[in-house]
């Protein structure tokens, strides 16, 4: 097949046929009857080019050279380009129909591809920038920075593509559509600059499209992990998501993020994990491939306490994204849960190989050591996420003599002491440590507060282990019961 050629800063090829798809590149768009995928600019221009030779091979290299034009890529960052295509053509790398792999070599196209002379209808009106404007949105000044950034947006714009009727399903602007896809990956940053550059980012996808209803359940679901990771306030958190939510709903009855979302607020907020998990089996059926719903479905099981679920949910949202750390640690949680703690502790190296550096990945390891009795290997962990975390050395020194002198228990003594009264910690966070020194009072009396203050993090009372040594207290079982409907 000859085209203009996507790849050199020329004009975008005509619209093609492959196998049953139509595809229009100027706007990232696949097309099958009433299905309409939109895919990542780099994904499309993969496909292209691919067209360009198809039935024959295009190696890795190649692909690369011509895509990316960088020599800072690594191979992760095709394979996923690659995952999305099969993904979005409903190809399998095992029986291809669309896309062949050539072990070590390359990739080739072998369904067959000619060019469309009908355009492709209800196309948005904001169509996606060409390749080249495209390109110089994602140059980054450090060459490893562009290198992660780029793996993780591409990642993330691979798993959650939007997909649906073309007769009942809103179709993004493609710059509302872009910064959507910007606010999911800096969400999965956990970091109080990370959500507050996600909700930048949704923000101003509502502001270009104001009938986009990812763009509300971004919304939402930002403003849950801020009170989930105890940040804000669930008072002042809470509302703001199931009004965003609700809005996501109001836009599209049928929106699995929307679903998603409220289902996410009923669960961290509320407690209410039937009506959660109403929604979110809802979502799941309404796009199988959204992943947060299957990671919320995970989280929601995990505390109602059925693992073998809460597993098989965290490993298909790991599966839908595989390149965001967060996945594999997910999955550890659930895992560690359920017992499984070798697994578990598989899932954190998975994770450390992405992120050598994550806090949250160096806490998980941490915590699952501790649950397997090895407490040197705890500490080592956990002081490898205070030093990533950016713990200055004096504070590394104070708690290695801490742990010199007591143990762990001293190491979560000098937490306790350095957080004080503040609300550095969440109530549920300082309930823990209130277990691991054994002042089992105060720590009910943390637990009380933060029922009052509506925690999300008590949702898993009843499952954690680290509340074991209050499971039998009366005053914790009034707690706890009210905890989950």
């Amino acid at each position: 097949m000859e085209s203009s050629g996507s790849n050199g800063g020329e004009s975008m090829p005509a619209n093609l046929l492959i196998g049953e798809w139509t595809v229009a590149p100027a706007c990232n768009l696949l097309v099958r009857g009433d299905e309409e995928l939109r895919v990542e600019p780099r994904v499309m221009d993969v496909l292209v080019l691919l067209a360009e030779r198809a039935d024959r091979l295009v190696t890795k290299d190649d692909l690369i050279e011509r895509v990316w034009k960088t020599r800072y890529v690594t191979d992760d960052v095709l394979t996923v380009a690659i995952y999305a295509l099969r993904k979005a053509l409903g190809d399998d790398a095992r029986r291809p129909q669309y896309i062949e792999t050539v072990s070590r070599r390359g990739y080739r196209l072998i369904a067959p591809v000619r060019l469309s002379t009908a355009a492709v209808a209800e196309i948005p009106a904001v169509a996606p920038a060409p390749l080249e404007a495209a390109q110089s949105r994602r140059r980054y000044s450090l060459p490893h920075l562009a290198a992660a950034v780029a793996l993780a947006l591409l990642a993330t714009s691979a798993v959650w593509m939007v997909a649906a009727s073309r007769s009942r399903r809103h179709v993004p602007a493609a710059e509302a559509y872009d910064a959507y896809i910007k606010g999911r990956h800096f969400l999965d940053q956990r970091s109080i600059r990370g959500w507050r550059q996600a909700l930048e980012q949704f923000e101003r996808a509502a502001a270009l499209d104001p009938r986009y209803p990812a763009a509300q359940a971004g919304l939402a679901d930002s403003y849950a992990a801020m009170s989930d990771f105890g940040v804000a306030s669930p008072a002042e958190m809470r509302p703001r998501a199931e009004r965003a939510a609700r809005r996501a709903l109001e836009l599209d009855g049928q929106s699995a993020e929307g679903e998603e979302a409220l289902g996410r607020v009923l669960f961290l907020f509320d407690w209410n994990f039937a009506e959660a998990h109403r929604r979110l089996s809802r979502a799941t059926a309404r796009d199988p491939e959204y992943m947060p719903a299957h990671q919320a479905m995970a989280w929601v099981e995990s505390a109602r306490g059925r693992h073998h679920d809460a597993i098989a949910a965290a490993q298909r949202a790991l599966q839908l994204d595989p390149v965001t750390p967060a996945r594999y640690t997910e999955l550890a949680w659930v895992l560690a849960l359920g017992g499984r703690h070798a697994e578990a502790m598989r899932e954190v190296e998975r994770a450390l190989q992405l992120n050598a550096q994550s806090f949250e990945s160096h806490l998980m390891k941490g915590w699952i050591f501790e649950q397997l009795g090895k407490p040197d290997a705890a500490f080592a962990a956990y002081r490898d996420a205070q030093r990533f975390g950016g713990a200055p050395e004096d504070a590394l020194r104070s708690i290695d003599a801490a742990y010199r002198a007591e143990g762990l228990s001293g190491y979560y003594r000098g937490w306790l002491e350095r957080s004080g009264g503040t609300g550095i910690i969440s109530e549920t966070s300082r309930a823990r440590l209130y277990i691991e020194v054994g002042q089992l009072d105060h720590a009910l009396e943390s637990l009380k507060r933060a029922f009052d203050n509506r925690e999300s993090a008590l949702a898993w009372v009843n499952v954690e282990p680290t509340f074991r040594p209050l499971w039998s207290d009366a005053r914790f079982q009034e707690i706890a019961s009210r905890v989950g409907r």
